[in-house]
C-alpha cells in the first residue's frame, strides 16, 4: 500500500490543465522523504491491535487516509477527484479485483471505434453516436480477472426494454437509480459491481461520471474520502518547521495573507514581514529572511513566481544556514511555474 500511495503522489506531476494545457503538475512534486514522514506518522498514530495482521490492516487504512489528506490540501480543486480515483483503481488492480484493461476501458470507452465500420445505431431518437459507440465497447469488454462479459447482452436488453432504459438514461441522477435488467446482478457482484455501475454511467451519461466516481470511491474505500474537508491553517503550521516553509499555490482571487496574519496574531508573531517578489526585491527578501533567522520572526514572500532566482538560492540557504531560530517560519505564495525549484517543493 505504501508503494501505491507514494507512486500515485509522484504520478500527479504529469497532470495538465485540461483547458489551457498548462503543466500544473510540476507544482505537485514531492520527495520520498515527504512520504516517509507520512508513513512514520501512520505507524505511530494508528490504532494498536493484536494479532499482527490486524495491526497491519490498521496501519494500511490510516496511511491511505493520511496520504490522501496530505496530497488533497495541495491539489487544485479540479485534480482532487482524479487523485482519489487513481488511488482506488490502483489498489483494486494490485489486489487483483480489477485489470489494467478495465481501467483502460473506463478511460477510453468507445473512442477508438469507427462509426463507419460499426453497426448502425438503432436508438438515434434519444442516443447520440458517442454513447452508441461507448455501449458497443462496453458490450465487448471482458471485465475483471475472470474476464466476464457482463454487459454482453446490453444492446439486446435495450431493444427489448427500450422505454425503461430511456427513462434511466433521462434520470437526473442515473448513478443512484436502479439499472434496468441489471440491477440485481450488479448488487450480487460484490467486488466488480460498483465498478461496472460506474463504467455504465461513464459510457451512457458522461456528465454524471464525477458524481458516480465519488460513489465508487466511497463504496470501496470509505465515506471519509468523499466527505468535504478543509485543512485549518493551524494544522498546516503544526507540520511546518524553521527549515520547512509552507507553499501556497495561487489561483484567481485567492490570497492566504490574511489567514497567515490572523495566525501570526495568535502566535504573537504579528506583524509579519511581507515581500512582494519582483524586480529588485530579492535583496529585500534576503535581508528580511536573514533577520528573521535570528529573531524568530515570520516572513511572507508573495508572488514568488516573479522571483525564481531567489527561490533557487533559498533552497540552499534553508539547508545550509547553521543556526535558524526555532520560531522562524517562511510562507511562500506562488502561481504555477515549471521553473520553481524542485527542492523547495
Amino acid at each position: 500500500r505504501g508503494s501505491i500511495m507514494y507512486f500515485n503522489m509522484v504520478d500527479m506531476t504529469n497532470v495538465a490543465n485540461p483547458i489551457t494545457g498548462q503543466l500544473s503538475g510540476w507544482m505537485y512534486n514531492c520527495s520520498l522523504l515527504q512520504f516517509q514522514e507520512q508513513f512514520d506518522i501512520s505507524i505511530w498514530n494508528s490504532e494498536k491491535a493484536q494479532p499482527t495482521s490486524k495491526r497491519v490492516d490498521k496501519i494500511v487504512h490510516f496511511l491511505t487516509y493520511k496520504v490522501y489528506r496530505y496530497m488533497n490540501r495541495g491539489l487544485f480543486e479540479r485534480d482532487k477527484m482524479m487523485f482519489k480515483l487513481v488511488v482506488t483503481m490502483k489498489i483494486m488492480v494490485t489486489g487483483n479485483q480489477l485489470t489494467g484493461g478495465d481501467v483502460s476501458m473506463f478511460l477510453k470507452a468507445g473512442s477508438a471505434l469507427d462509426v463507419k465500420v460499426e453497426r448502425q445505431n438503432p436508438f438515434q431518437r434519444w442516443m447520440d453516436v458517442k454513447v452508441w459507440l461507448n455501449l458497443l465497447q462496453l458490450s465487448r469488454h471482458a471485465a475483471g480477472v475472470d474476464q466476464m462479459l457482463f454487459f454482453r447482452e446490453i444492446i439486446d436488453f435495450i431493444q427489448r426494454n427500450e422505454q425503461s432504459w430511456r427513462n434511466w438514461f433521462d434520470e437526473e441522477a442515473p448513478e443512484a437509480a436502479p439499472v434496468p435488467d441489471y440491477e440485481e446482478r450488479l448488487e450480487m457482484e460484490r467486488t466488480l459491481g460498483p465498478f461496472l455501475r460506474l463504467a455504465l454511467v461513464r459510457c451512457m451519461r458522461e456528465d454524471r461520471t464525477g458524481v458516480a466516481c465519488g460513489q465508487f470511491i466511497e463504496r470501496f474505500l470509505d465515506s471519509r474520502f468523499t466527505a468535504p474537508v478543509t485543512d485549518a491553517i493551524t494544522d498546516i503550521f503544526d507540520e511546518s518547521s524553521p527549515r520547512k516553509p509552507v507553499l501556497y499555490l495561487l489561483s484567481a482571487g485567492s490570497d492566504p495573507t490574511l489567514s497567515i496574519d490572523e495566525l501570526a496574531k495568535k502566535a504573537k508573531k504579528f506583524p509579519t514581514d511581507k515581500v512582494s517578489m519582483g524586480e529588485g526585491q530579492e535583496k529585500v527578501a534576503r535581508e528580511k529572511n536573514n533577520n528573521a533567522f535570528l529573531t524568530g520572526g515570520w516572513v511572507i514572500l508573495q508572488n514568488s513566481h516573479l522571483g525564481i532566482g531567489y527561490m533557487c538560492e533559498l533552497e540552499d540557504v534553508l539547508l545550509k544556514t547553521p543556526e535558524i531560530h526555532e520560531d522562524f517560519r517562511l510562507w511562500i505564495t506562488c502561481e504555477i511555474t515549471p521553473r520553481f525549484p524542485i527542492g523547495l517543493l
